[in-house]
């Protein structure tokens, strides 16, 4: 799925130079553009996009406690739990603070707690959505190895060395605690235990890593800060709750837009969307043949009503409309002969006077056109509406039109 990902400056950072960090990906796994500007230079996200925020490991801090067995629905409840149990634990006061759980946090289990400044990170929100950018989700730029995931051992360390020449800050993820550690790189830090024992990784960002070898003494991997981010925003961890939740309308709307986005661009999903478009695409070829074959089967009906009707009638010169053509000439015909067609005046006046009701006699009787017209009837008489239900049986079309009625044979009164 598309994405934007934007890491906060430190809140240890000079204001006066601090800088955004920013990745946009496509697709959410490769890099499309990355770089550092002011809040107000940064890229504005296209309709879609996810936008994730990322915290700086400087400006968190890492608790591991043990919850009890309550409602973790119960924000007020839990949030008032989770400042007595890490009031020992911070140096200030719990009420300026922000709490975020991890992931599938347990009642009655332990886990783990994310602290940072509730100011400092609604100052960042604010920043963003005054420049036009709305967050979707906040996460920290590293996270501690979920228990089963990317830990090998238990004494396995991956190390990290971030930011620039003038402020490099080491990262140490296990530390003792299993948490994650920052602080800043020096001689003094390279000699902590953390970094003596034998790391899975030591990975450094281009503009620390010739830091990185000097005070580590060790071969150090080059380590981009845009792929860095990348898999943070890939973690199941969001540090928005609490007061920076949203709704729950919010989240179920975000999670069908996040997962329609992923249907439609994650590379898992690549086979899925290709059978569908196919399948689409045969539907729409196998409509298209079939609308073909049915002007294919009634254009050959048509020649063959045609080459009927000029076989049989060799002295019709244009074609326009071979049934009707058809029916006229027939009526020529039996004209011709001295046969009697069924629009003739003799037929229609005889079967509509075979059933006229007795005593019902009509004013006037006119013949034009294949077509007998009869003045001074009674529309709504009982007796000719029965009259009238057995004048199809004998083959006639009844019409009224402003109190008059017209006869014509079946077969003409129904062409339009």
């Amino acid at each position: 799925m598309p994405i934007l990902i934007l890491e906060a400056p430190s809140s240890l950072a000079d204001a006066s130079t601090a800088v955004w960090s920013f990745v946009q990906s496509d697709d959410g796994q490769t890099v499309s553009h990355s770089g550092q500007s002011a809040a107000a230079l940064l890229p504005q996200p296209s309709k879609g996009w996810d936008v994730v925020l990322a915290l700086p490991v400087q400006d968190i801090s890492w608790h591991r406690v043990q919850l009890p067995q309550i409602s973790l629905k119960d924000r007020t409840r839990l949030r008032a739990v989770l400042q007595g149990l890490l009031e020992d634990q911070v140096l200030e006061d719990t009420a300026q603070l922000h709490f975020a759980l991890e992931p599938g946090a347990v009642p009655g289990q332990a886990c783990w707690v994310a602290v940072c400044h509730a100011d400092k990170l609604q100052s960042h929100l604010t920043n963003l959505a005054a420049h036009g950018i709305a967050v979707r989700r906040i996460v920290p730029a590293i996270a501690p190895a979920q228990e089963g995931h990317t830990q090998t051992s238990p004494t396995a360390t991956n190390l990290y060395v971030l930011g620039t020449a003038e402020a490099p800050w080491l990262v140490v993820n296990p530390a003792e605690d299993g948490g994650v550690l920052a602080l800043p790189l020096t001689s003094a830090a390279a000699t902590l235990h953390a970094t003596e024992r034998h790391p899975l990784s030591v990975q450094a960002e281009p503009a620390v890593y010739q830091l990185a070898q000097q005070y580590l003494g060790r071969s150090v991997e080059l380590m981009e800060s845009s792929q860095r981010l990348l898999r943070a925003a890939a973690s199941p961890w969001d540090l928005a709750q609490f007061q920076f939740a949203n709704s729950g309308r919010d989240k179920l709307a975000q999670h069908a837009s996040a997962s329609a986005r992923a249907l439609w661009h994650a590379p898992q999903w690549r086979w899925l969307r290709r059978g569908v478009v196919t399948l689409v695409l045969v539907q729409l070829l196998g409509v298209n043949v079939w609308a073909w074959q049915a002007r294919q089967d009634l254009a050959q009906q048509r020649a063959q009503i045609r080459q009927i009707f000029t076989a049989t009638f060799p002295q019709v010169p244009v074609v326009l409309d071979a049934p009707l053509q058809m029916r006229q000439e027939l009526q020529r015909l039996q004209q011709r002969s001295g046969a009697l067609t069924p629009a003739a005046f003799e037929v229609l006046a005889g079967d509509a006077g075979a059933s006229l009701p007795a005593g019902v006699i009509p004013q006037e009787i006119r013949y034009e056109d294949s077509r007998l017209t009869l003045t001074g009837l009674t529309q709504n008489d009982t007796r000719m509406a029965s009259w009238l239900a057995q004048l199809p049986q004998r083959g006639l079309h009844a019409q009224w039109q402003e109190g008059v009625l017209h006869l014509t044979p079946t077969q003409q009164g129904e062409r339009p």
